[in-house]
């Protein structure tokens, strides 16, 4: 009798032992899941913010081109305005 009431403790633990360690894969599963989603968000922030960036730069060299076009067309008109000009 005391042999069989062994048994069915160990069986007993190793069945509790198997559940525990289900529960703690899948416990450490979502964690990662966690962890690489907030990994991921953080990667697409940056992502954001170097694109706003860009698109900044952007903006300034295009303005920056409309004053050069628009400075080369004066200097351009009063050249052609100066006597003897050759062209």
């Amino acid at each position: 009798m005391t042999v069989e009431i062994t048994v069915l403790i160990s069986a007993l633990t190793a069945l509790a032992g198997m559940i525990m360690g289900i529960n703690s894969a899948r416990r450490a599963s979502r964690k990662d899941v966690e962890k690489q989603s907030r990994e991921t968000a953080t990667i697409i922030s940056e992502i954001g913010y170097v694109k706003a960036g860009i698109d900044d730069i952007k903006r300034r060299q295009e303005k920056q081109d409309e004053r050069h076009y628009s400075l080369l067309a004066r200097v351009s008109k009063i050249e052609a305005s100066l006597p003897g000009h050759i062209m």
